[in-house]
């Protein structure tokens, strides 16, 4: 009864809900095509939060403290994509920003305090779908909206021509360009005309809007349907606990022993007893990524046995255990990967699982206190957890900390490393650092010399050049600091423009 009244307040008031999402639209649209990394996409994400207090607002829902957090972290992701030009850092930023959004909309339609952590994965799986079969509410609402509206139907003739001229809009996207390339007259006689008019980004323009307008709309229509299975969670069926302490008791022993290999051969530095091929440095570096993923099989494992069996002393003990032992396999990750930087410089991979492995291990931490604790709320504390360091490690724009520790490495690289800072490192966030470097400082070869000077020469003349357009809207911190080092690394090196011509 609660979904239908919702829905029928939101069909009843299209006017403004159509309106806001309208409005929505087009502010979604200037502010995100072809840019998700300008200074307008704080500004899109601050509109989504306005809009969505409104949405609530006219159904008389207010905003809860706790949501404060949610607001936060979406507005500082947003933030952070303005400080930087990582394409992986972007899209991840979005990702965040939607996962947030989901959770602070939930948190204010029901009580999510009361779900466990499979129970919270499920409705936002079925919060998801639901959305998508949602889709179709804002033409449907807007068609009953203006058949039944007396006044408009009366006034409507300037609606009538605007939806009339946005669908023949939308099939001359794709038929006129067949009928331009099927007859030579037509396309001269179109020609001139048709030069002036970009059907691409009419048609992005277009969809990019529609986008903007439709989702919001049929996000909220999906939360007012309130189809979540309240209670399941409370009547699922437990297994033996026997069965998990079984499989569970056997993995450990096994990790137990593998977790004192650790402390005696890698933590301690006992070289002795290892195979005559193997040095100490070749077996610390050896086995990280099958670490890394046994760690992450032990949380899954874990997970499910805290919500699979039965409450039992035993088994939480025995889940104790391979917490303790996933800790271990961390720590050793960690050291390995150690050992991989010491010798061969920092990556943006490398910086990313150093990253994940403290994350890792503080939601290991609470998959203990919950083990014991029934009531400890998982869900929102992984949510809190991944949001605060990931927002961290997105406004310390890895990019930057890579170029730091490299160039101060500098004696010890090679000329794979110089170009792995220029060409392989995903942003131009690096810029400012790189244009530090003095090649002078390197017992170079006379010709690699000069061959790597016109390399860095030719970097920078590209970051200059194609960031010539910068304007408001695409306006961004790093995009502007590469820029500025660029143009100044040109200015100082002009003896370096030899071969320029074949930008």
């Amino acid at each position: 009864m609660k979904e239908n009244m919702l829905i029928m307040r939101m069909r009843d008031n299209y006017k403004y809900f159509g309106g806001l999402s309208l409005i929505y639209g087009l502010i979604f649209t200037f502010c995100l095509y072809k840019n998700i990394s300008g200074v307008t996409f704080p500004v899109c994400v601050g509109a989504t939060i306005v809009f969505a207090v409104l949405f609530m607002r006219k159904i008389e829902y207010r905003i809860m403290k706790n949501s404060i957090p949610y607001i936060a972290g979406m507005g500082l992701l947003g933030i952070s994509s303005a400080f930087t030009t990582s394409t992986f850092m972007h899209i991840f930023n979005i990702v965040g920003i939607l996962f947030l959004f989901m959770v602070f909309m939930i948190h204010q339609f029901y009580n999510d305090y009361l779900w466990n952590f499979p129970a919270y994965f499920q409705r936002i799986l079925i919060l998801l779908g639901t959305t998508v079969q949602s889709v179709p509410y804002p033409y449907w609402h807007g068609g009953w909206f203006f058949s039944k509206n007396k006044d408009i139907r009366k006034n409507n003739t300037f609606i009538a021509i605007v939806i009339g001229f946005v669908v023949a809009m939308g099939i001359l996207c794709v038929t006129l360009p067949l009928l331009l390339s099927s007859d030579i007259m037509f396309s001269k006689l179109f020609g001139e005309i048709l030069d002036y008019i970009n059907f691409a980004t009419l048609f992005w323009v277009s969809l990019t809007f529609i986008i903007g307008f439709t989702l919001p709309y049929a996000f909220f229509t999906a939360l007012c349907r309130y189809n979540f299975p309240e209670g399941k969670e409370r009547k699922m069926k437990f297994f033996d606990p026997v069965i998990g302490i079984t499989f569970t008791s056997i993995v450990s022993l096994i990790y137990l022993v593998y977790c004192a290999i650790q402390v005696m051969y890698l933590f301690m530095g006992m070289s002795a007893g290892l195979p005559e091929y193997v040095t100490y440095a070749e077996y610390a570096r050896g086995g990280f990524w099958e670490l890394l993923f046994v760690s992450i099989i032990n949380f899954i494992i874990i997970l499910l046995c805290m919500y699979l069996f039965r409450e039992n002393a035993a088994l939480k003990i025995i889940l104790t255990i391979m917490c303790g032992c996933t800790f271990v396999m961390i720590i050793s990750s960690a050291y390995r990967m150690k050992m991989y930087i010491g010798e061969y410089n920092l990556t943006f991979l490398r910086i990313l699982v150093l990253w994940f492995l403290i994350v890792l291990a503080l939601i290991m931490i609470g998959m203990v206190v919950s083990i014991y604790k029934k009531k400890f709320p998982l869900f929102h504390y992984i949510i809190a957890v991944v949001s605060v360091l990931y927002i961290g490690f997105s406004f310390a724009r890895p990019d930057v900390i890579i170029a730091k520790y490299d160039i101060e490495q500098w004696k010890n690289t090679d000329s794979q490393d110089f170009f792995y800072l220029m060409y392989e490192t995903m942003s131009i966030d690096a810029a400012p650092e790189i244009a530090k470097i003095d090649l002078d400082d390197k017992k170079w070869s006379k010709v690699q010399n000069e061959y790597l000077k016109q390399s860095m020469y030719n970097y920078f003349l590209y970051i200059s050049q194609d960031n010539e357009d910068i304007y408001f809207r695409k306006a961004n911190y790093s995009r502007i600091r590469a820029k500025m080092a660029a143009d100044r690394f040109l200015e100082e090196h002009k003896d370096y423009n030899r071969d320029n011509h074949r930008m």
